[in-house]
C-alpha cells in the first residue's frame, strides 16, 4: 500500500515533509499519523488508510513533493488480514478482520433494527409514525467509521441508521420510539427527531435539506474554536433542490468550513424520482460550482464508502474546506410507513435487491476468508438477541409526565 501526498495546498505549490513520525519496520495502525507535512498555509500530519507494516520512506525530511507523489510504502500483508476484492472497487486496501466484521455487524444491526421497528409499528403497539433506511446501510456505517468520536453528524427524518452508526444504543432508541423518558430524547423526539449530543449527533431534523445550515454552522463554529472536529451532514437528493443546500454550500466553501456533505441518493424524493426533478442526476457535480471536491460512490459498497469518506474527513480537519460526496444507494422500503412503493418499478427494484450491501459485503468477507458461515450465524444471534431483549425493556419504559413538557424547552 503507498501513502501519496494528497492535493493540500490551495495554490499547487510544492508541499515539504517536516519529520516523520514513523520509523521504517514500525507498524502502523489504520489512521495513525505516519509524516508531518507542511504547506503554503498550514502544517497537518497525513494518516494511515489501512494498518501494516513501514518498508519505505520515500521523501527524506526536508524535501518537497508533490500531489500524487508516494511518499511511503507500507506492507499491508502483515497486518494479519487479507484484502476484500469482490465487492469492493476502490482502491485495494488491508483491513483487520475485527474492522471488516465490525462494520458487517453494525450494517446487520441497522438492518435487522429497521426490520423490528417495521413490525412494531405494523402490530400497532409503537406511536409515531417511521421513516426506514433498509438498504442504506452502507452509507451510513461507512462515513460514520471514518469519522472521530468528538467528530459530529447531523441526520434527516430517515436517522435511525445514522444513529445506530454513530454509536447509539439500539435500547435508549426504542426507549425513545415508545416515548420514554429513558429515551435518547426523552420521549420528546420520537422517530423523527432522533438524536444523542453527547455521542456526537444532533436531533434529525424533519425539515427536508433543514440539517444542511445547521451542519455550516457547527463546522464554523469548530473552525472559530479552532479545534479538529468536523461535522458529517446527512441529507437525501430530494434535499438538493432546497435553496438552504445552494446557500450552505456556498457558505462552506467561501470559509473552507470543514464540513463533509453526504447525499445518500435513493433516486427518490418521497415519491418522485430525481431524473423528474433535475437534468444532471450527478448531485457531486454541484461541488465544482461552489469551488470545491465531489465524488460520486458506490452507496452500497461500504469499503468504498469508507475510503472516501475517511480522505474527505482528511481534507476537511485539514482546513481544505468542505468535501461533497454522493452515495448512490436504494432504500428498499417506502418513504414512510404507509408507502407501498408503486412507484418503484419491478426491474429497479430487483436490480439493487441483488446489489444489496449486506449481502455483498457477507459474500466477500466469506470469499476472502474473513469469515466463515459459523462468524456470521453468530453475529446474526448477537443481533437479535440484543434487540430482542431492547424490545421488552422499552415496553416497560415510563413515559413523561405533565411536569416535563416544560423541561427541556427553549423559551422564543
Amino acid at each position: 500500500m503507498n501513502l501519496k501526498m494528497p492535493d493540500l495546498s490551495t495554490t499547487g505549490s510544492p508541499i515539504k515533509v517536516v519529520r516523520w513520525l514513523v520509523e521504517v519496520g514500525d507498524f502502523v495502525e489504520r489512521g495513525q499519523a505516519i509524516v508531518e507535512v507542511e504547506t503554503d498555509k498550514a502544517t497537518m500530519e497525513l494518516e494511515a488508510l489501512g494498518p501494516g507494516t513501514l518498508l519505505q520512506q520515500l521523501v527524506p525530511v526536508g524535501s518537497e513533493a508533490s500531489a500524487g507523489d508516494v511518499l511511503a510504502v507500507i506492507d499491508e500483508t502483515q497486518a494479519g488480514s487479507t484484502v476484500i476484492g469482490n465487492s469492493h472497487t476502490a482502491n485495494e486496501v488491508s483491513y483487520h478482520r475485527d474492522f471488516l466484521l465490525n462494520l458487517y455487524e453494525r450494517m446487520l444491526l441497522i438492518r435487522q433494527f429497521e426490520d423490528r421497528v417495521k413490525a412494531l409499528f405494523l402490530e400497532g403497539s409503537m406511536p409515531g409514525t417511521i421513516h426506514q433506511c433498509q438498504g442504506q446501510e452502507a452509507t451510513a456505517v461507512g462515513v460514520c467509521a471514518a469519522l472521530r468520536p468528538d467528530d459530529f453528524i447531523t441526520s434527516t427524518f430517515r436517522g435511525h441508521g445514522h444513529a445506530l452508526a454513530k454509536g447509539l444504543t439500539v435500547q435508549e432508541m426504542l426507549d425513545e420510539l415508545f416515548g420514554g423518558v429513558t429515551g435518547c430524547c426523552k420521549g420528546k423526539g420520537g422517530s423523527m427527531h432522533i438524536g444523542n449530543i453527547g455521542k456526537g449527533m444532533i436531533p434529525g431534523i424533519a425539515i427536508v435539506a433543514g440539517g444542511i445550515p445547521v451542519a455550516t454552522g457547527m463546522a464554523l463554529a469548530f473552525r472559530m474554536r479552532k479545534t479538529q472536529e468536523i461535522v458529517a451532514c446527512f441529507f437525501g437528493d430530494g434535499a438538493v433542490a432546497e435553496g438552504a443546500f445552494h446557500e450552505a454550500l456556498n457558505m462552506a466553501a467561501l470559509w473552507n468550513l470543514p464540513v463533509l456533505f453526504v447525499c445518500e441518493n435513493n433516486l427518490y424524493g418521497a415519491s418522485t424520482r430525481i431524473d423528474q426533478v433535475m437534468k444532471n442526476t450527478k448531485v457531486s457535480d454541484r461541488a465544482a460550482s461552489y469551488g470545491f471536491r465531489g465524488e460520486t460512490v458506490d452507496g452500497n459498497d461500504v469499503l468504498a464508502v469508507y475510503e472516501a469518506a475517511s480522505q474527505a474527513a482528511q481534507e476537511c480537519r485539514s482546513g481544505r474546506g468542505p468535501v461533497l460526496l454522493e452515495l448512490e444507494t436504494y432504500r428498499r422500503s417506502g418513504h414512510s410507513r404507509r408507502d407501498p412503493c408503486h412507484y418503484q418499478p419491478k426491474e429497479e427494484r430487483a436490480f439493487w435487491s441483488a446489489n444489496d450491501p449486506i449481502i455483498r459485503f457477507a459474500q466477500a468477507l466469506l470469499v476472502d476468508g474473513n469469515a466463515d458461515l459459523d462468524d456470521l450465524d453468530r453475529i446474526q444471534k448477537r443481533v437479535d438477541d440484543e434487540i430482542e431483549s431492547a424490545v421488552e425493556k422499552a415496553k416497560t419504559t415510563p413515559k413523561p409526565g405533565i411536569e416535563d413538557l416544560l423541561t427541556d424547552v427553549y423559551a422564543s
